[in-house]
């Protein structure tokens, strides 16, 4: 009979132990949960700051360029501008050798000559000033606006992001709480539900 009895004791005993055990592996289990839910929070939220700042940095790469092509434009129009005036300097030139030429074997066509070379170089001079006024102000004006408005599109761009993290790391803080109250909550569920396993066992 004493066999007896000592025998249900050591069951009930070895029935304790895992049951004082499992609580460590369930809380383990619980931490290790919400601790990789948390982890994949913060990964996620990396995630999108380093899209943005690469958008953000792209963006820039852009405008930078542009700035440099109608940098380059306007470049080339005061190249082409330059060789415009080289070429009716050249052309004068040759308008004075041909007088110098004329002058030796006739005076009144050179009279009639040093007219024409005056007026035609009045009128290349005034279609050329003209021409250069026409072609340059449009492009001012089109590379003023299209750089105000790649200055206006940044700025804006900046300021999204710059809003939309001030607004998403209000609602972290919202979130972290619910974590914490999840997992406490969690932790509280594990705890009852090992208590009611360990008032079960006793009952039995």
């Amino acid at each position: 009979m004493a066999q007896k009895k000592s025998e249900p004791v050591l069951a009930v005993e070895e029935k304790m132990i895992p049951a004082a055990e499992e609580p460590k592996n369930e809380g383990l289990f619980v931490d290790t949960l919400w601790n990789q839910y948390e982890q994949s929070l913060e990964r996620t939220r990396h995630l999108r700051e380093s899209r943005e700042d690469a958008y953000m940095n792209a963006l820039r790469e852009v405008l930078k360029f542009n700035k440099q092509y109608r940098k380059s434009l306007g470049n080339l129009f005061e190249q082409t501008k330059k060789t415009n005036k080289e070429v009716i300097s050249g052309l004068m030139q040759q308008m004075n050798a041909r007088r110098e030429e004329l002058l030796k074997n006739e005076e009144s066509v050179e009279a009639e000559m040093m007219s024409e070379r005056e007026e035609l170089k009045q009128q290349l001079e005034k279609v050329t000033n003209q021409l250069e006024n026409l072609a340059i102000t449009p492009i001012k004006s089109v590379f003023q606006i299209i750089d105000q408005l790649e200055d206006n599109f940044e700025k804006s761009t900046e300021a999204n992001i710059a809003y939309g993290r001030e607004r998403r790391n209000a609602w972290q803080q919202v979130t972290n709480e619910y974590v914490k109250m999840a997992r406490s909550t969690h932790i509280e569920i594990v705890n009852r539900g090992k208590n009611s396993v360990k008032e079960l066992l006793r009952t039995n």
